[in-house]
């Protein structure tokens, strides 16, 4: 059945080249929970030399959005799958989180399709911004949720950036 279901993912990847978001944009998003706060800095600061690779990676990926200045970002979950996300699974069909980058209106949608993850990137109106910036493009998406298992568990990723800076 996994063998299956990953020919069926990767042939909507290859199909889609990438370009397009595969995850569904989630309908009643305003009545999600808030899981998480979390930050973006700005392209200026500089990490503590303890942050993890992820942290450091996601930093170097999207400081550019906000022009440069950093954004804060908050992770919202349907209440239907929160006790999922808290336990990083399993998760049922359907979106499972939204990370928003709230003063650029940036939206990244996780969903999962037979236990796995898909990913797509959405503005606030719901239309695919996929491509508009490399960082955007599902190959991205799919390959940091992927090479970082440690944090990225069933494809939700765990430790928010604002938590280095409150040691």
């Amino acid at each position: 059945m996994k063998i299956i279901l990953s020919i069926i993912i990767l042939s909507l990847l290859s199909i889609q080249s990438f370009a397009e978001s595969i995850a569904s944009f989630p309908e009643e998003l305003e009545n999600w929970v808030l899981v998480k706060e979390s930050i973006i800095p700005g392209k200026d600061v500089e990490l503590p030399k303890e942050t993890p690779l992820f942290l450091q990676d996601t930093v170097q990926t999207y400081n550019w959005i906000n022009g440069g200045k950093g954004t804060k970002l908050n992770i919202y979950v349907p209440k239907e799958k929160l006790e999922a996300y808290l336990n990083h699974g399993p998760y049922a069909d359907g979106p499972t989180a939204v990370g928003i980058y709230e003063d650029s209106d940036i939206i990244f949608v996780t969903e999962h399709l037979m236990g796995e993850p898909i990913y797509g990137t959405y503005n606030r109106k719901g239309e695919d911004i996929s491509d508009r910036h490399p960082t955007f493009n599902m190959s991205i998406c799919e390959q940091c949720h992927t090479e970082n298992k440690d944090i990225c568990i069933n494809g939700t990723c765990a430790t928010p950036i604002i938590d280095i800076f409150k040691k």
